[in-house]
C-alpha cells in the first residue's frame, strides 16, 4: 500500500482531536477558497479503502535516523528538495549564482500542473502600456486575507515579481515558447487585475486549450537549463528528515533521503537547504487538522505528490507553521449520485461550474448571489444542508456563456488578449459526455429535471419562475448579481449539475521571513533552512484570491527564485 493510500484512511478520533489542537486557530477561523488554473476533467482521484493502517501522527516527530542507517554521504552546497515550480526555480537560480546544487525530487520527473504566472509591472506589461498600482494590488491581497498575512511578503512578491518575469521570459523564448498576457480581465464587484503571464507551445498538438499552455512545456526547459548549469538531478529520491546541529537548536546542515532501493542517503549542504515539497493537500489528516474545511469538496485534483512531508520535517525541527488555514478550492467539483465529500475524491472536474448560472440547494432554494469568486461560492454553500448545490441551464447556455465572458481559468470564449481557450463547441462536447455518463442531468421539463435532482418539483418551479422573473427585469432584487450575469431558464431541454468545491492545493505553510528562511516558534529565522511555494506561509490566508490569476505561481517562482539566490550567497 502507497503512504499516500495509508493517509486516505479514516481518521481517527485520538488524530483528529490532537491535529485540532494544534490547528485551533485554523479551525476557529474555518472557511475555504478558490484559485485560477485549469485542469482536465477525464480522470478521477480516487483511494482504496479495503485496507486498514495506522499512521503517526503528523505532527509526531519520528526518532533519528542514526548514521549507521546512512549508506551514502553527499556533499553540495545548497540541496532543494522537491522539483516543481519553486524548487527548478530554486535550483537554477543557486547555481546560476555560482553554488554546487543538488536537486532531490520523490516522483519519477519534476512536476507539471500549473499555468497562470502572476507578475507585476513586468516588461511586457510595461511594453503594453499596462502599469499597476504595486500598493493598491498589495492592499486587495492583504484584504482579502483581512490582513491575517505578512505584508511584507506581498510586498516582495509586488516588488520582484516583474524582474522574475523579465529573467524568465528570455529562457523560455529560447526554448520555443512564447510568453503571452492575459489584459482582458474581468470586470464586476470585485478588483481583477492584469498580472497572468502564460506560456504557450504553439507547436502543440490541439487537443484542448490546455494542451498548449503552462508547465508541460516550460518545466523541461527549466530541467535543461539547469542541467546547463550544474545542477545534479537525482529523481525518486524522497525526504526522510532534515538535520539540524545542536541538538535541534543549531543550523540546518542538510537532509537525510531515500534512494530507489529505500537505502538512506544523507546531503550535507554547507550553505543551506530550501523546502520545495509542494504543500499537503494529499494528506486527509493534516488537512483535517489544519484546513478541515477542504474536505468538504468532491474532487481533488492535486497530484499524488503533496503529503506535507518539507512542511513535517521542517516541523520536526522547530520551525513554525503558519496558523491561518488557507487551500485552493475551485467551485467545479462534478460529483455523482451517491457519492460523498472528502477523501477518497470520487467526483470530477467541470469546466462550466464557476459560470453565474443560477445555483440552487438540495432543497431546490436559492441561497447566494451566483456571481462571486470561486471560494466565496463554495463559501457560502458550507451552511446549506450537504454542502452542495445544483447548477441550472437551459439550452441557452452557449449564449449565456459567450455573454459572461468570465476570464482566468473560468473563460471558456476565446479573446484577444487572453490565452487560448475551447470554446463553447468544444466544450459542449464535454457536457454531451457527461449526460452520457449520467453525471448531467437532462430533461425536457423543469418537473422531470426535478425528479432526477431528488428535488420537490413545485419547489424547483417556483425558484426557477422568480429567477427567471428578475433575469427578465434585469435587476435581481433577492441577491444582487449583476444584470450581465442573469439568464433565464426557459429553452429545453434543461440541465442540472450537482456540484461542490474541488481542492487544488493547501497555502498555509511554514512561516518566512522576506530572505525566504524558514522561521522558528520565535519568529527567528532558522540557519541554513528555506522554503518556497506551497510549503511557504503568510501570504494567503484563509482564500485565494481568484481574480488575480496567477498570483500563487507568480509568488511560487518569484520566492523560488530569491530563496536560491539567497542560499547560494552564504558564505561556508
Amino acid at each position: 500500500m502507497s503512504e499516500e493510500q495509508k493517509l486516505t484512511k479514516g481518521i481517527s478520533r485520538r488524530k483528529f482531536i490532537q491535529g485540532a489542537a494544534i490547528g485551533t486557530m485554523g479551525l476557529a477561523s474555518a472557511g475555504v477558497l478558490a484559485g485560477c488554473s485549469p485542469q482536465e476533467a477525464s480522470k478521477s482521484n480516487t483511494g482504496s479503502t479495503a485496507e486498514t493502517s495506522e499512521i503517526t501522527a503528523w505532527d509526531t516527530p519520528p526518532e533519528a535516523i542514526s548514521d549507521n542507517a546512512i549508506k551514502e554521504t553527499v556533499e553540495t552546497e545548497v540541496l532543494v528538495v522537491g522539483a516543481g515550480n519553486s524548487g527548478m526555480m530554486a535550483a537554477l537560480s543557486a547555481a546560476e549564482a555560482g553554488a554546487r546544487v543538488i536537486l532531490i525530487e520523490k516522483q519519477p520527473t519534476y512536476i507539471t500542473r500549473t499555468y497562470w504566472m502572476g507578475a507585476v509591472n513586468s516588461s511586457m506589461q510595461k511594453k503594453m502600456g499596462i502599469e499597476i498600482n504595486r500598493n493598491e494590488i498589495a492592499e486587495e491581497l492583504c484584504r482579502y486575507a483581512s490582513h491575517l498575512c505578512d505584508q511584507r511578503l506581498i510586498n516582495l512578491w509586488a516588488d520582484k515579481s516583474g524582474e522574475m518575469m523579465d529573467w524568465l521570459v528570455p529562457i523560455l523564448e529560447a526554448g520555443d515558447l512564447e510568453v503571452v498576457l492575459e489584459y482582458d480581465t474581468k470586470e464586476g464587484f470585485y478588483p481583477s487585475y492584469p498580472i497572468a503571464h502564460i506560456a504557450v507551445n504553439r507547436n502543440a498538438e490541439y487537443k484542448s486549450s490546455n494542451a498548449l499552455i503552462g508547465a508541460q512545456y516550460y518545466m523541461p526547459v527549466l530541467e535543461k537549463k539547469a542541467i546547463e548549469l550544474g545542477v545534479d538531478i537525482r529523481y525518486n529520491t524522497p525526504l526522510a528528515q532534515l538535520v539540524r546541529e545542536g541538538d535541534g537548536t543549531g543550523r540546518v546542515t542538510g537532509a537525510i533521503a531515500k534512494n530507489k532501493d529505500e537505502e538512506y542517503i544523507k546531503f550535507n549542504a554547507a550553505k543551506g537547504v530550501i523546502i520545495c515539497t509542494g504543500g499537503y493537500a494529499r494528506n486527509p489528516e493534516m488537512l483535517q487538522a489544519l484546513c478541515p474545511d477542504s474536505l468538504s469538496t468532491g474532487f481533488c485534483i492535486a497530484q499524488s505528490g503533496p503529503l506535507g512531508e518539507g512542511i513535517k520535517a521542517a516541523s520536526w525541527v522547530g520551525a513554525a507553521l503558519e496558523t491561518q488555514h488557507t487551500t485552493m478550492i475551485f467551485d467545479r467539483g462534478l460529483v455523482p449520485d451517491g457519492v460523498k465529500l472528502g477523501p477518497p475524491w470520487e467526483g470530477t472536474y467541470w469546466q462550466l461550474g464557476s459560470q453565474p448560472f443560477l445555483r440552487v440547494n438540495v432543497n431546490g432554494e436559492r441561497y447566494a448571489n451566483e456571481d462571486l469568486p470561486y471560494d466565496f461560492g463554495t463559501n457560502a454553500v458550507l451552511l446549506q444542508p450537504e454542502r452542495l448545490w445544483w447548477q441550472i441551464f437551459d439550452d441557452n447556455w452557449k449564449e449565456d456563456v459567450t455573454r459572461f465572458h468570465t476570464t482566468g481559468c473560468a473563460r471558456i470564449v476565446n479573446t484577444e488578449g487572453a490565452p487560448p481557450r475551447d470554446g463553447v463547441d468544444f466544450t459542449a462536447k464535454g457536457v454531451e459526455t457527461y449526460i452520457e455518463k449520467g453525471l448531467i442531468k437532462k430533461a425536457d421539463t423543469i418537473e422531470e429535471l426535478a425528479q432526477m435532482m431528488n428535488i420537490p418539483s413545485d419547489k424547483l418551479a417556483a425558484t426557477i419562475s422568480r429567477y427567471n422573473e428578475l433575469s427578465k427585469k434585469g435587476a435581481d432584487e433577492d441577491f444582487g448579481k449583476r444584470a450581465a450575469h442573469l439568464s433565464t431558464i426557459e429553452k429545453a431541454p434543461f440541465y442540472a449539475a450537482r456540484l461542490s468545491g474541488l481542492l487544488l492545493c493547501t497555502l498555509n505553510g511554514l512561516r518566512i521571513n522576506t530572505d525566504i528562511q524558514v522561521l522558528d516558534k520565535n519568529m527567528n529565522p532558522i540557519p541554513g533552512l528555506y522554503a518556497a511555494g506551497n510549503d511557504a506561509g503568510g501570504f494567503f490566508a484563509h482564500n485565494y484570491p481568484e481574480l488575480l490569476p496567477g498570483v500563487a505561481l507568480g509568488r511560487t517562482m518569484t520566492f523560488g527564485r530569491i530563496a536560491g539566490i539567497n542560499c547560494a550567497k552564504q558564505s561556508i
